[in-house]
C-alpha cells in the first residue's frame, strides 16, 4: 500500500480527541494519554502530518523516547508513512547522522551532542563507564551497602547534585538510606573521582554534561538549535529534573514542543523522576495546548474496571474502555507460592490447548525472585518462556527463550504448542517495571501480597502512591484476560517459609472480579508434591 494511502487510512480511523492531537496547529502541545489510548499512534501521526504539510522538516525533527525499542517502533511507523528517518547505526561516533527524523532516547541524544562537540574541538570522544553497581560495591566494600547507595547516586544525579550537595538535599527531601547519608556522600564522591581520573562519564552524567555544554557554548548551542527545531518527548511523566534541564536547553527559549504522558503511569520517582512536571508543563510553556485521550482502545471493560479499582482515586481519571466485552478478571488465592506457579502454568497450557499461543501470554510480578519460582514451574512443564529485556535491551538471559521439552507421559498426546525447540513463541516473564509499554492478550499478575504490593520499603505516602500506580500499570497490560493471584505461604529468599497476607489493594480488585478456585488437576498436584519434597532437602 502506498505510504500516502496508509497515512490517510490511519487518520480516518482517529477519534475526535486523537484527531485534535494530530492536527492542532499549536506548536506547544501536551497530550495526556492514558493506558491503551493509542498514544504512540497519535504521536507518530502528528510528526508525520507536520512533515507532510510542511510545518516542519524531517531533518530538523527529533523525537525522544525512553527505550530503544520504542524508538525503533516509532522509526518503523514513520517509514510506513513515507517519512525519512535517521538511522543511528549508520552514524559513526561524533559523525553527522543520516538525514531524516531522529528518534532515540535522551541519553542517546545527549551522547551525540557530546561526541559531536568533541569532534569539532579535536578532542577525544567521551568514554562511557559501565557497571556502576560493581564499582560502587568495591568502593563501599559491601554489596549490601551498595544496593542502597547506588539508587541514591542515581537520585542525586537526576537532580544535578554534586557529592558535596547530596546530604543537605537528601535531608530536605526526607531521604532515608540504610548505609547512612554521610556514608553515601563519601562513596558518591569517590565514585565521581574515579570517573574523572578515567576520563569517563556514566549515563546520568551524559544528561548533565550535555545540558552544561549547551548553556556554556553559545556557538555550539546555536548550531544545535538550528538542527533540532521541533522536539517531541514521549513518557513525559517519567522525566527527571536533569532530563528536563536538557530538554529546555535543546529548546533554547522556543516553544515547539510536544509531550505525551500519563500521570497514572508515573512509576520512576524512586529513580529521580518528577511526575509533577507533566501537570505543571502547560503553566511553564506559553500557549501550550492540552489534549486528553480518555478512551482505552486496547483493554476490555472488565480489565479496565479491575485496573481502575486497583488505582483508586486518581488526579487524572483513567480512560474508559471502548473495546469489546471480555471475561471478568479473576482473583485467586493459592495455598503456597509453588501452588501458584503450578496453577498459573496449567492456565497458560490450557489457553494454548484452546487455540492460543504462548507469546500472547505473560506473567508479571513485582520482583525477580517471584518470577524465578514461576520460571522453574514452566521449565518442569516444558513451557517456553523468555524474560523481558530491560529498558535498554540488556543482554544476557533477558530476552533469551527457555525451552525445555517435556517428556510425554505414556498414553498421553503432547500438549498443543509444547515446543521441541525455541521458535520465538514463548510466554513473557516480566517485572511490573519491565512490563510498562508492553501488552498481551492474557496476563497473570502473581505474588500480590503485602510486602510485595506495595513493596516493603515503600514507607512514605509518596512511595506508596507510586507503588499503587505501578500496580495499575501491571493490570492494564492485557487486552482480554486478567488473572490476579497471591499465595498464603511463600518461601522467601532466605529459605524461610512465611505466612502471607494479600495486598491491601487486592480487595478492591476482587469486588469487580470473580474468584478463582486455586485447585490443581491431579497431574499438577503431583508435580507440586515433588517440588515440595525437593524443597525440604535444600
Amino acid at each position: 500500500m502506498p505510504s500516502g494511502d496508509r497515512f490517510d487510512r490511519a487518520v480516518a480511523d482517529l477519534t475526535e480527541a486523537q484527531h485534535r492531537a494530530v492536527h492542532t496547529p499549536s506548536e506547544a502541545l501536551c497530550i495526556v494519554a492514558g493506558a491503551g489510548s493509542g498514544k504512540t499512534r497519535v504521536l507518530t501521526l502528528r510528526v508525520a502530518r507536520r512533515i507532510r504539510d510542511g510545518s516542519t522538516e524531517a531533518d530538523h525533527t527529533v523525537v525522544c523516547t525512553f527505550t530503544r525499542k520504542a524508538a525503533h517502533e516509532l522509526r518503523n511507523r514513520l517509514s510506513l508513512f513515507g517519512v525519512a528517518v535517521s538511522v543511528p547505526a549508520r552514524a559513526p561516533a561524533g559523525g553527522v547522522p543520516t538525514p531524516g527524523v531522529r528518534a532515540g532516547t535522551l541519553h542517546q541524544l545527549g551522547l551525540t551532542l557530546l561526541r559531536r562537540h568533541a569532534q569539532d574541538a579535536g578532542d577525544p570522544p567521551p568514554m562511557l563507564a559501565e557497571h556502576r553497581f560493581r564499582t560502587i560495591a568495591v568502593l563501599a566494600g559491601d554489596p549490601g551497602q551498595a544496593s542502597s547507595i547506588d539508587p541514591e547516586i542515581a537520585w542525586a544525579k537526576a537532580r544535578c547534585l554534586a557529592p558535596e550537595d547530596y546530604v543537605a538535599a537528601a535531608q530536605s527531601h526526607g531521604r532515608s538510606v540504610p548505609a547512612g547519608l554521610d556514608r553515601t556522600a563519601t562513596v558518591f564522591a569517590a565514585y565521581q573521582e574515579g570517573l574523572r581520573r578515567r576520563r569517563c562519564l556514566d549515563l546520568d552524567d551524559v544528561l548533565v554534561h550535555s545540558a552544561d555544554l549547551l548553556h556554556a557554548d553559545a556557538t555550539f548551542a546555536d548550531a544545535v538549535h538550528w538542527r533540532y527545531r521541533h522536539l517531541s518527548v514521549d513518557e513525559f511523566q517519567d522525566v527527571n529534573p536533569a532530563q528536563f534541564r536538557l530538554i529546555t536547553a535543546l529548546l533554547g527559549g522556543r516553544h515547539d514542543l510536544c509531550v505525551v504522558g500519563d500521570p497514572n503511569q508515573a512509576i520512576y520517582g524512586w529513580n529521580g523522576a518528577d511526575p509533577q512536571l507533566l501537570m505543571q508543563l502547560p503553566a511553564l510553556i506559553p500557549e501550550m495546548e492540552t489534549v486528553r485521550l480518555d478512551e482505552n482502545h486496547r483493554s476490555s471493560p472488565q480489565v479496565v474496571a479491575a485496573a481502575s479499582a486497583a488505582l483508586g482515586p486518581a488526579a487524572s481519571p483513567p480512560p474508559r474502555s471502548v473495546a469489546d466485552n471480555g471475561p471478568m478478571a479473576v482473583v485467586t488465592a493459592y495455598d503456597s507460592d509453588l501452588a501458584e506457579a503450578e496453577g498459573v502454568t496449567a492456565l497458560l497450557q490450557a489457553r494454548v490447548e484452546e487455540g492460543g499461543t504462548w507469546s500472547d501470554q505473560a506473567v508479571l510480578a513485582r520482583t525477580h525472585d517471584q518470577l524465578a519460582t514461576v520460571g522453574r514451574a514452566l521449565t518442569r512443564a516444558g513451557v517456553p518462556y523468555r524474560i523481558a529485556p530491560g529498558p535498554e535491551g540488556l543482554e544476557g538471559l533477558e530476552g533469551a527463550i527457555h525451552a525445555v521439552p517435556k517428556p510425554v507421559e505414556p498414553g498421553r498426546r503432547p500438549r498443543r504448542g509444547a515446543p521441541d525447540s525455541a521458535d520465538g513463541d514463548a510466554v513473557e516473564l516480566a517485572t511490573f517495571h519491565r512490563a510498562k509499554g508492553l501488552e498481551w492478550a492474557s496476563v497473570h499478575v502473581v505474588g500480590l501480597e503485602e510486602g510485595f504490593v506495595p513493596i516493603v520499603f515503600a514507607e512514605s505516602a509518596e512511595a506508596r502512591a507510586e507503588e499503587r500506580r505501578l500496580f495499575y500499570v501491571a493490570l492494564t497490560r492485557p487486552s482480554v484476560d486478567l488473572h490476579c493471584s497471591w499465595a498464603k505461604t511463600r518461601r522467601m529468599a532466605n529459605g524461610r517459609e512465611m505466612e502471607r497476607q494479600p495486598s491491601p489493594w487486592l480487595a478492591a480488585v476482587a469486588r469487580v472480579s470473580r474468584t478463582g478456585s486455586g485447585r490443581l488437576a491431579p497431574r499438577d498436584a503431583g508435580r507440586l508434591i515433588a517440588e515440595i519434597r525437593a524443597g525440604l532437602n535444600r
